[in-house]
Parts: C-alpha cells; structure tokens; sequence
C-alpha cells in the first residue's frame, strides 16, 4: 500500500467518524427550539379560556419534548393567528447556519430569538402578560440544560420591556460577514407597511366621528330652525288673520251705525247734555186788532132826574157817556224761559284699544254690545275726564282672555299671572282716559285679576 492509498482511506475514515457527530449536533439544535416553542405556547394558552383552548394545552402536555406545537394547534382550530406566531418562532431551526451553530451558538441563538420575538409582541396583552420575565427566565434555564452555553459568551440576560441587539431582524439575518439577508428585509418592509396601513385606519375613524359629528349637529340645527321658523310663521299667520278679522267687524259696525255730525258730536260732549230744542211759540194772529178794541166796554151809567133841553123823556133812561179810555202800551210777550236740564254723568261703550291705548270713537256705543270691552263714565264737571273699567258680555270673556294681549293689556294691569285655568276677570281699580283731538286715550291703566 503506498502513501496515497493509506491518505484516501484516513480521510474516509475521518469523515464517518464525524457525520454521525454533526447529525447528532443538529438534531439537540432543533430539539431545543421545539421545546421552546412547546413552552411559549402553553404559558400563551394558560393565560385563554375556552374548550379549544384547555385541549390545545391537554395535546402539548400529553406530546413530548419536540413536538411539532403548529400541528397541534392547527388541528384543533380557532387559534390561527397564534399558530403563526409559534411557527414564526420556530422559524429558527429550519435555518442551515443554526444547524451547523455549535451547541453555544445555539443557545445564544435561541436566546436572542426569544428576546426579539418578546419585543415584538409585549404589547399585546395574550403574549406580554403570559411571558413574564419569570417565566423566560425558567424557558431559558431549560434551554441552557439543553444546550450548555460556551464559558467565553454567556446569554444576555433577558429583561422584560427592554429591547435587545437584533430584536426587529430574525436571527439568521445578518451573516458572519455582515450581510443583511434580503428576506429580512421584505419583513421590515411589509411591517411598515401594516403599521403605516394600521395609522391611516386610525386617522381615518377619528376624521369619519369628527364629521358624523359635524353632520349631525347640522341636522340637529336644520330641524331646530325649521320647527321655530314654523312656529314664528304660525304666530304671524294668526295675528294677521285677527287683525284682518278685527278689520271686517269694525268695518261693519261702521257700515250699520248712523253716522252723526262730528259738529253735534262735539256739542254734545262740551255741554253734557242732549241738544235743546226751541220753544214752542204762539201762531201769530191774521188780522191783528188794535189792543184798545179788545179791551171791555164798560156800560153806560142811567140816572132818573130832571130832564135837560134835549134830553129824553124823564121816564127814558139817561145814559151817561163814558170817557174814552186812554190807550193801553202792551209789551211784546217773551217767550217762556225753557227749563234748565239736570246734569247727570254719562255712560256709554267703547271695542278694545288699539296698542298704543286710543279708542276710537266711531266704534262708540251707549249700549253693551258684543264687541263692548270697556264701559265709560263721565262726570258732568269734567265732560274730557272719563273713568272706565273691563265689561263685556259673559259669552265674550274667552275670546278676550284668549287674545289678551291685544285686547286687555293695552287698558289693563293685572295682580297675576294668566293660567290658561282662569275663565274670568275681575275688577280691582278703575283705569282714567282723557278726551283729545275727537279720540278716548288712556290716561292710566285699570287693574284687574285673573280668576
């Protein structure tokens, strides 16, 4: 055998011997990851509630140490979004330079995984709460039993809330030489990317409630306006229908009254009293005769005596004549003084005033009518002063309540507030109202009260 035969069958020999080794170094590498899986998801599952949930944990505890934790939890169903997760961890083992990382390596790996997969996920309360610094600590010493570490490089600890080296890039990344691997990088980008997604969606509810808000305060105005608008419409629709009716029975007041002559009216007012009327005087004679003849003549006076020259016979009768009576002056006859007439106060009626107090006083009326309001009286010592005070026909007093404000408050204060319960009005003091330029104008105000 020469040298080159024996150096071709010393390597053969050197390469059996260390295969198995290596195979044998691989297989505690993956065995270690799955184990670490298999203890990350059943502290995940402790922490859930539900049938599916207690099963999954039932399944792992019954599997053994490196057991495919994915399968199992896929099988059950309804945790996918966590079996994602776990397969994302155990990523690790499928990598060719953890399979040929030493059993130090390993463990350094394995621990940088569990920090960087912890750093992701700590805000999400079914991985933070679960992987208490605790419970890592215990995962890791279980890892570490697994796989020794090396004497020169020892585990970081691991501390909840802090990140560490290379906790956003897998483990497998970034070569020995310092290469970022391209898949690593697609990761990164793609997170951004539902981060960036996840920040618009946020925007995009807060923009969507600020203008459903604004959207329905400008309903809530538009229905506000549109119900007070159709109320001031109401309002003014009634108060031109009252005036227009208000209108059309003074016009016909006016139209069936006579209508007297505002001279005589005048008269009336100033002297209190009805017009005089001249006295009768005596017809005047045809043929009027001196006073003289229509006085008596007296007769002649007969004596018995001697008989004159001339004279009659003694037995005759002597009439002896009369002096001519003188005339008599008469005085033209007056007329007789006509009666002085009493003085007396005067009563009559007047419709409600307008706003500003003013009765008008061709609505005036000496009885009470169904339009009268307020009755007036006058002292004859003061015929332009009138007191007055609210009368009206019983039937009428609802329709004055209901439209008091244009009929009684211009005239009238009163004690209380009006309830729509009172149905009557009762006096408590006269009001005063002054006669000017031909109108009754109130001077001050009665007092009533609502009852």
């Amino acid at each position: 055998m020469n040298l080159t035969q024996f150096t071709f069958l010393s390597v053969i020999a050197l390469v059996s011997s260390v295969s198995p080794v290596s195979a044998q170094a691989q297989s505690t590498n993956q065995a270690a990851v799955d184990t670490l899986t298999k203890d990350v998801a059943m502290a995940v599952f402790s922490n859930q509630r539900g049938e599916k949930a207690n099963e999954i944990i039932n399944q792992l505890s019954a599997c053994g140490d490196g057991c495919d934790v994915v399968s199992i939890i896929k099988s059950v169903g309804g945790w996918d979004a966590v079996g994602v997760k776990m397969e994302e961890l155990g990523r690790l083992k499928n990598t060719a330079q953890f399979q040929a990382m030493s059993t130090g390596q390993a463990n350094a790996a394995i621990h940088r995984e569990l920090a960087r997969f912890y750093g992701r996920y700590k805000n999400d309360k079914n991985y933070g709460v679960p992987l208490r610094p605790d419970v890592q600590a215990r995962m890791l010493a279980k890892i570490d039993g697994m796989l020794p570490p090396t004497a020169t490089q020892q585990p970081a600890p691991v501390v909840a809330g802090q990140p560490t080296a290379n906790q956003d890039q897998p483990a497998d990344s970034v070569d020995e030489n310092g290469n970022i691997d391209p898949q690593a990088i697609q990761i990164s980008r793609l997170q951004r990317a539902v981060k960036d997604e996840r920040t618009n969606r946020i925007w995009m509810i807060i923009f969507s409630a600020i203008a459903g808000m604004l959207v329905g305060a400008g309903v809530v105005y538009f229905m506000l306006y549109r119900a007070l608008k159709q109320e001031v419409d109401r309002l003014s629709t009634d108060n031109a229908k009252l005036s227009r009716d208000l209108d059309a029975i003074r016009r016909q007041k006016i139209a069936n009254e006579p209508r007297q002559s505002q001279p005589e009216n005048r008269r009336r007012l100033e002297n209190n009293a009805p017009p005089r009327s001249e006295p009768p005087r005596p017809p005047a004679s045809a043929d009027p005769k001196p006073v003289a003849e229509s006085l008596p003549v007296t007769p002649p006076v007969i004596r018995s005596g001697t008989p004159v020259p001339g004279a009659p016979a003694q037995n005759d009768p002597v009439v002896e004549p009369m002096a001519a009576p003188e005339a008599v002056q008469t005085q033209p006859q007056s007329p007789p003084a006509s009666p002085q007439l009493s003085a007396r106060s005067e009563v009559f009626y007047f419709p409600p005033p307008d706003p500003n107090g003013q009765f008008d006083n061709a609505h005036r009326s000496d009885t009470l009518s169904p339009e009268s309001a307020y009755r007036f009286s006058t002292n004859p010592d003061t015929p332009d002063v009138a007191t007055f005070r609210f009368e009206a026909e019983p039937g009428r007093v609802a329709r004055f309540l209901t439209y008091r404000n244009y009929m009684i408050e211009p005239a009238c204060d009163s004690e209380n507030s009006f309830s729509s319960t009172y149905t009557r009005i009762a006096m408590r003091r006269d009001g005063e109202a002054v006669f000017e330029n031909g109108t009754w104008r109130v001077k001050s105000k009665a007092l009533i009260r609502y009852e």
